[in-house]
């Protein structure tokens, strides 16, 4: 027996008439067929803003109406270019305002706006759902719907009462049916592809089948040279040339697959035109599409939803003397931290990815700081990063003296200029950080001394939220104010604990094979 998910896309079953009910009418009978064997099968699917963009533009009462609107805008388009030609006169005003109305029928938006996908997606998800039902019920399978937002791969409680969901259904003979909410989550960066990825993990499925409009991955332009086995690192090299007519696309596909295999769950990329693919698929010796080999076993169950099922926010890219680190059980410090992609809060889940080869995904881990105070402190030694805190809270917090002399953290009306702050002839720790002979010292240096009241008002008050003891210990000891970072035992040890990732969230994937040359794919 075998429990796999079957992510079927847009593209695979689109057509010129909205989507393709024969293939999706064969897909269900063929899962009817698995299902029958003993298999067990989840559905991710997409289509539903597809069907619902069909279904309001050209069904439904209005659908008569659509000719004569087409005509009425020509008419009112014919009169306001001869009213144009002849001289717009007192109805100028009125003409442009016509003029800008034409332009929302003809002039697609740069950026889709939210309601503008909600909307079909609303509609479309009702009428997707009944037309699977139908088709199910046709062939003895009944079916259950569970939509899944963005918020749901947020909260580990809430992916691991979907992962019981979905095993208690398949245990009773159902096909779930899994969709992304596009009607709450219009314009995330959430997608199918990713929803299928948390899915298989949290289902404990061992098979992730993704269906699109081509064969398989291949390396050239012309279709020719399909690309049958990927370990995940080459799956994450593949360069994408073209991209199916869905959301995602083949470089989100193999993407997405790549972090399955991490997870331990096996993945193959084929075409759902392709004839008997779900029993094809369930067959580990048949040759089909483009499979993307597991790095290693399942995760255990405490590591599913870091490792796999949580939506990731951004990327953090290390070194290879913190990859070893990461490999006998230490955590991740700022030391080993190159690069940050993406902006995100503390807390939010991240991929660790080697800096020299993007491809070798390394694994994910709860951030401890936010994307912006992190690339601050990215490189940094503990010292180095004392002094970027130094100088940072000096900048949100120092004011005019109290009367006596007393240093004071209060903001006064004649409080020294930001370049004052940073002058390196007044403050220790600015003569270090631009004196320190590593260049991620002196780009730091330099961060600092270009940052807007309005910036540095969000990094302090960032940085004083994600690490308050830290922040603490400086503001109690008071030497920032003067350039001096606190040479305590405490203030010492706070620094050199600060983690980019925190320890307990780390989930570290198998080592791969060394990075290939990356292929081309369309």
């Amino acid at each position: 027996m075998t429990r796999q998910v079957i992510k079927l896309g847009s593209s695979s079953i689109a057509s010129h008439d909205g989507l393709a009910l024969d293939v999706i009418a064969g897909l269900v009978n063929q899962i009817a067929t698995a299902q029958r064997a003993g298999h067990e099968i989840i559905l991710v699917t997409s289509g539903a803003a597809r069907l619902g963009r069909r279904l309001l533009a050209f069904e439904g009462p209005t659908a008569g109406a659509a000719p004569a609107l087409r005509a009425l805008v020509d008419s009112v388009r014919a009169s306001v270019g001869a009213a144009a030609a002849a001289g717009t006169g007192e109805y100028g005003r009125l003409i442009e305002d016509l003029q800008e109305t034409l332009r929302r029928y003809t002039e697609p938006a740069a950026v889709a706006q939210a309601a503008e996908f909600a909307l079909p997606a609303a509609v479309g998800q009702p009428a997707l759902m009944a037309l699977y039902r139908q088709l199910a019920a046709a062939v003895g399978v009944e079916v259950c719907q569970i939509l899944v937002s963005r918020s749901d791969l947020s909260s580990a409680r809430a992916m691991t009462d979907l992962g019981q969901l979905l095993i208690g259904a398949v245990g009773r003979g159902l096909l779930p049916i899994v969709n992304g909410n596009d009607a709450t989550d219009p314009l995330s960066a959430l997608d199918n592809d990713q929803v299928a990825v948390a899915v298989s993990v949290a289902a404990e499925a061992s098979r992730l089948l993704f269906l699109t409009d081509v064969r398989a991955a291949y390396r050239d332009a012309s279709l020719r040279d399909r690309i049958t086995r990927l370990t995940p690192e080459q799956a994450r090299a593949v360069r994408v040339i073209t991209s199916g007519s869905g959301r995602g696309g083949m470089g989100s596909k193999l993407d997405a697959a790549a972090r399955a295999a991490c997870c331990g769950v096996e993945c193959v990329i084929g075409s759902a035109r392709e004839p008997d693919v779900v029993s094809r698929s369930l067959n580990p010796r048949a040759r089909l599409g483009t499979a993307v080999r597991p790095a290693g076993a399942q995760l255990d169950p405490s590591r599913r939803w870091i490792g796999g099922m949580a939506y990731s926010a951004g990327s953090v890219y290390v070194n290879r003397e913190a990859e070893m680190s990461l490999r006998t059980g230490s955590t991740l410090f700022l030391s080993g931290v190159k690069r940050v992609d993406g902006d995100f809060p503390a807390g939010s889940v991240v991929e660790i990815v080697d800096v020299r080869h993007p491809e070798r995904l390394l694994g994910r881990g709860s951030v401890a700081l936010p994307s912006s105070v992190l690339r601050l402190l990215r490189a940094l030694s503990p010292q180095q990063a004392g002094c970027v805190i130094s100088v940072l809270l000096r900048l949100r917090y120092a004011g005019q003296a109290r009367p006596g002399g007393e240093p004071g953290l209060t903001v006064a009306a004649a409080r020294p200029s930001a370049a004052a702050l940073v002058d390196p002839a007044t403050y220790r720790d600015c003569r270090e950080l631009q004196a320190g002979e590593s260049r991620a010292s002196q780009e730091a240096y330099a961060q600092l001394a270009a940052l807007s009241a309005d910036r540095i008002a969000e990094l302090g008050d960032s940085l004083l939220l994600a690490q308050p003891g830290l922040c603490a210990t400086f503001l109690l000891d008071g030497g920032f104010l003067h350039g001096d970072v606190p040479a305590d035992a405490a203030a010492r040890r706070a620094v050199r604990g600060i983690h980019a990732v925190h320890r307990e969230s780390l989930v570290v994937f198998p080592a791969g094979s060394s990075p290939l040359r990356p292929s081309s794919s369309a």
